[in-house]
């Protein structure tokens, strides 16, 4: 059987309306948008998403929204991270029954953690449900690493069936395929790194700017490496400018208001508006259609 966990996936932003309620509108529409436009994927309550600040009810009802609007065309991995054990079960088990494929999650946050607690962390989400669970390792945000040996202990017992590698790291990155690339998929990640994750033998790569751009992604993933530049460029105007807020206007200047980000320092200036809409038609000049 082919692996439906390859190409282009897309790490979505989560919309909410003038309230701060979760907009499951703009979930369905923005979800048909990017499967009409090629993408492989979607990957909803992760790191663009804004997991952190998101209830369970919330995160339930997002995996509902998603999962009916992608309706079966595309695979979609949904993020069960949560504060408890008893809270990711939770929410394993909804993400099942709402009818995603996959689910995913970082290890243990904040506080150091080894092996030999990453290991038994995902054990329990493979425990929880019948989904393919997928590592997510993001050391500079979530504090500790997902390492070769430990993903060798997690293969071998056959807890995982992926990771998503977001370390940008083109020797991680060669080690995880030559390794573990012909038993688990590999997912690059980090939108300056998508030519080069394809070139090192990602099977997928999982994309935030995707949300803005998805057929242009889905071209570079395919080998269109004229568009890298332009997506490094405007990728460096969204670090600039708060990183989701950011992904945030740009959305909007693609006709999905997503609301405001419920992250810190969430609002952007007139001037950081100006630059991202600068950097927008930029983007799109260079290709990002």
């Amino acid at each position: 059987m082919a692996n439906p966990f390859t190409g282009l996936f897309v790490a979505t932003l989560t919309p909410f309306d003038g309230v701060g309620r979760l907009d499951p509108t703009v979930v369905s529409t923005h979800t048909a948008f990017l499967v009409e436009a090629g993408a492989r994927g979607i990957c909803p309550c992760g790191t663009t998403g804004e997991f952190l600040y998101l209830s369970l009810a919330e995160k339930v009802r997002l995996y509902e929204e998603v999962c009916a609007a992608a309706i079966h065309r595309v695979p979609v991995i949904a993020g069960v991270w949560a504060l408890t054990p008893r809270e990711i079960a939770i929410l394993a088990r909804a993400a099942e029954a709402a009818g995603a494929d996959a689910v995913f999650l970082p290890p243990p946050i904040y506080y150091p953690a080894g092996d030999d607690v990453i290991v038994r962390h995902y054990a329990a989400v493979r425990e929880s449900c019948g989904l393919p669970v997928f590592a997510y390792n993001i050391p500079a945000y979530a504090g500790n690493a997902i390492t070769p040996e430990c993903l060798a202990r997690l293969v071998e017992r056959g807890i995982v069936a992926g990771i998503k590698d977001s370390s940008a790291r083109s020797d991680h990155i060669a080690r995880l395929v030559e390794q573990f690339g012909g038993t688990i998929t590999v997912m690059a990640a980090s939108d300056s790194f998508a030519t080069e994750g394809r070139k090192l033998g990602a099977h997928g790569f999982i994309s935030a700017l995707a949300n803005i751009w998805p057929a242009a992604f889905v071209r570079l993933w395919d080998g269109d490496e004229a568009l890298q530049p332009a997506v490094d460029a405007v990728r460096s105007a969204v670090k600039k400018h708060g990183g989701i807020p950011a992904l945030k206007e740009l959305a909007r200047f693609r006709g999905f208001d997503m609301g405001a980000s419920r992250l810190p320092y969430s609002d952007l200036s007139e001037e950081e508006r100006q630059d991202l809409k600068t950097a927008f038609a930029h983007a799109t000049e260079q290709g990002l259609t």
